[in-house]
C-alpha cells in the first residue's frame, strides 16, 4: 500500500483552505530541507545537492483540491452551496461531503427524478438545484454546525484495486505532492527548490508569487491531467492512457512548453527505459502558465500521472505510472547537469 498517498489524499485542502495537508507536508519535509510558508500560504522548501546548480531549478506540485464553499442555510436546514474549481455538477448527486472545520458530514441531494418533469430530468442541473443534506431539522439547528462561507470537501476512501490502479479524492495533485516529498527525501544531484502552492484551482494564484520569490530558470510542475481512455468511439482522443506511463505537455490553455526541455525529457524517459506518453490535447492547464511569465520568465515543462474522472469526488490513477513519474522526474534532474 502506498501510505504516503493514502495519507495525503485522506486529508481536506479545498483551495483557500489547505491548512491540514499543508501541516502534513511540513512535518514529512522538514528534516530534509530549510522550509518556509509565505503569506498565501506556499511551503518553499530548498535542499542541497551534490553538486552546484546549471541553473535555478523549481519543482512544483499543488496542494489545493477541488471543492465547494457553502452559500446559505435554507429555512428547512439544507446547506446551499457553490464550486471551488471545476466540478462538473452531473458527478455531485449522493456523494458524501465534509464541511468546514469541524467536518460536518452530509450528502449531496436534489429533487427525487420521479418528481420532476420530464424537460427537467434532461436538463444538467446547476448548483442552485442541488443541496446538501447534514441531518438537521431546521435553520437554527443546521446554523449550530455550519455557517456560510464554510469550505466543502468530498469524502472518499483511498483503496488500490484491479491491476494495480488506485482510486481516490484528491488525485489531483496529491500525487505530486507525494513526489515531490519523496524527491526531498533523496540525494540530489544539485540545489534545488520546491513548491507546493496553494489556490491552483481558482486560477494558479499560489504558484504566481512562488515563482517571484524563487525566481527559477526551469520549472518542471508535477501534476495530474485528465485520461479519457474508457471511450469506445476509436475517433475520439483518450488524451492520454493510465497505465502508460508519464504524461508529456507540448502545449495546454495557458503555456506552450519549452521544447528543448520536453527533448531533454524524452531522452531522460529513453535512456532509463521509462515509458511516457506525450498528452494528445491542447487542453487544461496547470501552475506552468503562471511560472512561466512570472519575473523575467522560465523554461517550463509539466509532466503528469494520467488520472481518470478528474476533479470528482473519486479519481483512478496508475500506481505504476506515478512510480514511473518519479523516476523520470529524478532521471531528467540529473540529466540537467550536463546542461
Amino acid at each position: 500500500m502506498n501510505k504516503l498517498l493514502s495519507y495525503y489524499t485522506s486529508l481536506f485542502g479545498t483551495s483557500g483552505s489547505e491548512g491540514d495537508i499543508r501541516r502534513a507536508i511540513l512535518n514529512e519535509i522538514s528534516s530534509y530541507a530549510d522550509t518556509k510558508v509565505d503569506k498565501l500560504g506556499n511551503i518553499i522548501a530548498f535542499k542541497k545537492g551534490k553538486y552546484e546548480p546549471p541553473a535555478t531549478v523549481m519543482l512544483s506540485a499543488h496542494m489545493d483540491e477541488v471543492g465547494m464553499i457553502l452559500t446559505d442555510v435554507t429555512d428547512q436546514g439544507y446547506i446551499r452551496f457553490d464550486t471551488i474549481g471545476g466540478i462538473d455538477t452531473r458527478t455531485l448527486c449522493g456523494k458524501h461531503v465534509a464541511i468546514g472545520r469541524r467536518k460536518i458530514p452530509g450528502v449531496i441531494g436534489q429533487m427525487a427524478p420521479h418528481l420532476m418533469k420530464k424537460s427537467d430530468r434532461d436538463t444538467v442541473k446547476k448548483t442552485e438545484d442541488l443541496y446538501i443534506d447534514i441531518g438537521a431539522a431546521d435553520k437554527e439547528d443546521a446554523l449550530k454546525y455550519v455557517a456560510q462561507g464554510d469550505v466543502i470537501g468530498f469524502r472518499s476512501d483511498y483503496a488500490e484495486f484491479g491491476d494495480g490502479l488506485v482510486r481516490a479524492k484528491a488525485l489531483d495533485d496529491r500525487i505530486g505532492c507525494q513526489i515531490l516529498t519523496n524527491l526531498i527525501k533523496e540525494e540530489l544531484p544539485f540545489d534545488m527548490y520546491f513548491a507546493f502552492t496553494v489556490m491552483e484551482e481558482i486560477g494558479c494564484i499560489g504558484a504566481g508569487c512562488a515563482a517571484f520569490e524563487i525566481k527559477p530558470d526551469y520549472s518542471i510542475v508535477v501534476e495530474a491531467t485528465t485520461a479519457a481512455d474508457i471511450s469506445d468511439n476509436k475517433d475520439k482522443t483518450s488524451v492520454c492512457r493510465v497505465g502508460s506511463g508519464p504524461v508529456i505537455s507540448f502545449m495546454d490553455s495557458s503555456t506552450i512548453y519549452d521544447r528543448d526541455f520536453i527533448k531533454l525529457a524524452c531522452n531522460a524517459a529513453r535512456q532509463r527505459s521509462i515509458p511516457y506518453q506525450m498528452k494528445q490535447a491542447v487542453a487544461g492547464g496547470n501552475d506552468s502558465g503562471r511560472i512561466q511569465r512570472t519575473a523575467s520568465g522560465a523554461s517550463a515543462l509539466a509532466i503528469s500521472v494520467a488520472v481518470r474522472y478528474l476533479h470528482t469526488v473519486t479519481g483512478v490513477a496508475s500506481l505504476k505510472d506515478i512510480d514511473n513519474t518519479e523516476r523520470l522526474v529524478f532521471a531528467l534532474l540529473n540529466k540537467m547537469l550536463n546542461v
